[in-house]
């Protein structure tokens, strides 16, 4: 089912944000938004079935199409809990890995903003060749 395969692109992911492997991630994004389409497609011949058999695109949809194919109900029925179950387990590990996402900027933001005005470098960082890069003017406004 595409919605398993996304929960679990979701878990690998997860674990690739805890072990900071940005490559990892980047990686994941790429096989999530194929998965996505594959879902998007799926989701939109479901809309396209019903709407056709007059009902609404929606769960709304599914519960009245259920209503009217008793012998198909149960089937049914235990078919769509059981993606409903699927779609929430997708839905928390996303919120999980943006609130992840979330905090690694946040002490990104927290990190740059101790070098920008850390003591440690007056008025710059250096490049990765020794270059002096300026952070700040080293002249105050007061000065201009």
């Amino acid at each position: 089912m595409a919605l398993s395969a996304i929960c679990g692109l979701l878990q690998l992911e997860h674990v690739a944000l805890v072990q900071a492997q940005a490559d990892r991630v980047a990686e994941l994004a790429a096989d999530k938004a194929k998965q996505l389409e594959a879902l998007s497609h799926l989701a939109e011949q479901r809309r396209r079935h019903l709407t056709a058999q007059g009902l609404s695109g929606s769960s709304e949809g599914i519960k009245v199409w259920m209503s009217r194919n008793p012998g198909l109900a149960l089937a049914a029925k235990k078919a769509w809990f059981e993606l409903m179950a699927v779609a929430e387990t997708a839905q928390q590990l996303n919120n999980d890995n943006g609130i992840l996402i979330e905090n690694k900027l946040q002490q990104n933001r927290q990190k740059l903003g101790v070098l920008q005005s850390s003591g440690s470098a007056p008025d710059g960082v250096y490049h990765s060749d020794g270059r002096l890069s300026p952070l700040r003017s080293a002249r105050s406004f007061s000065q201009a």
